[in-house]
């Protein structure tokens, strides 16, 4: 083969791969109404060569195959191998088969409503999974439709991706990047824009490395409790993806009723490492408890780790300084206010007395003995008051 035959032979084999891609391969298909949407049938070598036989499509009804034309409809072209619908609606689903000669090609087809709160559908998503840190490319790109396309716009959990004229993601995966990626053609078909999705759900996994398990903080911690209390002790560590975090909590006398080891939790790092977690939860602490080693181990094939908790009685608190300060000033007012009502009320005793009387209305209910006796009282009260002025 000459060296200016090998472009032309890479060419046709790009379109021969091309062309194969956009053949309906599918015996059941799921489309959505309002989109464009089309059945195009993938023929052999030899069938192309036979260009005698006539093609003929049809819908397959309950009383009968109906022959399908460019007249059926506005919406339906046929194009040889290929049938169009401009676009497809809810009542397009059925089943459809193409006739060349004596060779028959069936396909079961089913609408479905296009989602109100969604710009994807469900059954027509395409999963992918990319390891972290290794290069996640999104294309925006059809086979069929692509030479019709005036528009393409790239969304991301149907959020638009700015800044993006002609939408291809290409990046280093991370978790953050994990979520459903939707291409939407813009198709100009008769003067009519219509619209095509493509989605992609992005699964973000971990790279296969594995590490040594490796526990969080100190080897040994010294928590400070009370009794009657009740305390947790947090283990968390690095791990494998088979590896185990565990606690050791049995002692000489069998185990503990108040000691509680809790469900575990695994999370992902922003750095793709797996960080697993598990409590300790001690109910109603004693004296049992205290200056016991409790120890927490991470195990893999590599090797372990193991960390221990003891418990420490809690010192009594002392009153701070500053709360103590604020009590004694406060007692030292209230004493200072206390005195000086008694000091007021001893000085001012004989107005008091006399307002307490006005108050209540008591002069005008006295009888002669009584107005006799209050006079002589009021003269008396008027001269001690003289007297101890001067």
């Amino acid at each position: 083969m000459h060296r200016r035959e090998i472009p032309l032979t890479l060419l046709v084999l790009m379109f021969i791969s091309t062309s194969e891609e956009t053949c309906t391969s599918r015996l059941h298909i799921t489309a959505v109404e309002g989109e464009p949407f089309y059945l195009k049938y993938c023929s052999s070598s030899s069938e192309h060569e036979n260009k005698t036989a006539t093609i003929k499509w049809y819908k397959n009804e309950s009383h009968g195959p109906l022959e399908l034309s460019s007249s059926s409809s506005p919406r339906i072209i046929l194009l040889d191998y290929v049938l169009e619908f401009w676009p497809v609606h809810l009542n397009d689903s059925g089943s459809y088969s193409i006739r060349m000669g004596n060779d028959t090609h069936d396909w079961k087809l089913n609408v479905i409503r296009r989602p109100k709160h969604s710009c994807f559908t469900e059954k027509q998503i395409m999963s992918k999974s990319v390891e972290v840190k290794k290069s996640l490319q999104v294309a925006c790109e059809h086979g069929y439709y692509q030479k019709l396309v005036n528009r393409t716009l790239l969304y991301k959990n149907c959020e638009k991706i700015e800044n993006n004229q002609n939408p291809f993601l290409k990046k280093n995966a991370e978790f953050k990047d994990q979520g459903y990626y939707t291409c939407m053609f813009f198709l100009l078909h008769n003067g009519k824009l219509f619209n095509v999705t493509k989605t992609f759900n992005i699964t973000i996994v971990g790279d296969n490395s594995n590490i040594i398990p490796a526990l969080l903080g100190p080897k040994l911690t010294h928590v400070k409790v009370e009794l009657g209390k009740e305390v947790q002790l947090n283990c968390s560590a690095l791990l494998n993806e088979k590896d185990v975090i565990y606690w050791n909590i049995w002692e000489k006398n069998g185990k503990d009723p108040n000691v509680h080891e809790e469900e575990g939790t695994r999370i992902r790092t922003s750095e793709g490492k797996r960080l697993a977690s598990k409590i300790l939860r001690i109910e109603n602490v004693n004296e049992n408890n205290l200056n016991f080693s409790y120890n927490c181990t991470a195990a893999s094939e590599g090797g372990i780790d193991t960390k221990s908790f003891i418990l420490l009685k809690k010192d009594p608190v002392d009153i701070p300084g500053h709360i103590f300060t604020r009590g004694m000033i406060v007692a030292v007012l209230i004493s200072v206010v206390i005195v000086c009502l008694v000091t007021v009320g001893a000085i001012y005793r004989v107005d008091l007395v006399l307002f307490y009387r006005h108050f209540l209305g008591r002069d005008e209910t006295l009888t002669g003995n009584e107005c006799r006796h209050a006079g002589i009282s009021y003269f008396t009260v008027l001269f001690r008051s003289y007297i101890n002025k001067h």
